[in-house]
């Protein structure tokens, strides 16, 4: 009778070189409203927690994530992220029941693949479409923001 031997996988490799930083995408998302109140007047909120996934491997010592995960968030929502009040940064996202990778994605790649103009008007779609569908699926005394 032989053995097996039981093999794991590995962890998907690391990027050995420091985050893009892109100062062009983050004016972009100063122009989009918040992902979560829809105002406007917004930060970009860098989602710190990994997702190998979605190719955010997480931050190295002293350093910011990469600049293609930067979200935009109105000033309170950015500290209320920070702020760990309702937990970890991953609890924060899970709590206003946005994928931050996910929607960070999206935004990138309309950023990436469409002019200036265009990409502003179809990412505010977008954040407008997720904050539509979250007040249709929330409980009736629901009262966000405006």
């Amino acid at each position: 009778m032989s053995a097996h031997r039981i093999a794991f996988p590995k962890s998907p490799p690391r990027p050995q070189r420091r985050p893009a930083k892109r100062g062009d995408y983050l004016e972009f998302i100063h122009e989009l409203p918040c992902v979560v109140t829809g105002r406007y007047g917004v930060q970009a909120a860098h989602v710190s927690f990994a997702s190998d996934w979605f190719g955010h491997y997480g931050r190295g010592k002293g350093t910011k994530a990469p600049d293609r995960f930067a979200l935009p968030l109105c000033p309170e929502e950015h500290d209320l992220q920070h702020s760990c009040k309702l937990g970890s940064e991953r609890d924060y996202w899970l709590s206003k029941g946005i994928d931050p990778h996910q929607l960070a994605n999206t935004l990138w790649g309309i950023f990436s693949d469409y002019d200036h103009d265009e990409a502003v008007l179809l990412c505010s779609e977008r954040i407008q479409q997720g904050l539509r569908k979250a007040r249709m699926a929330a409980p009736a005394d629901w009262k966000g923001n405006p």
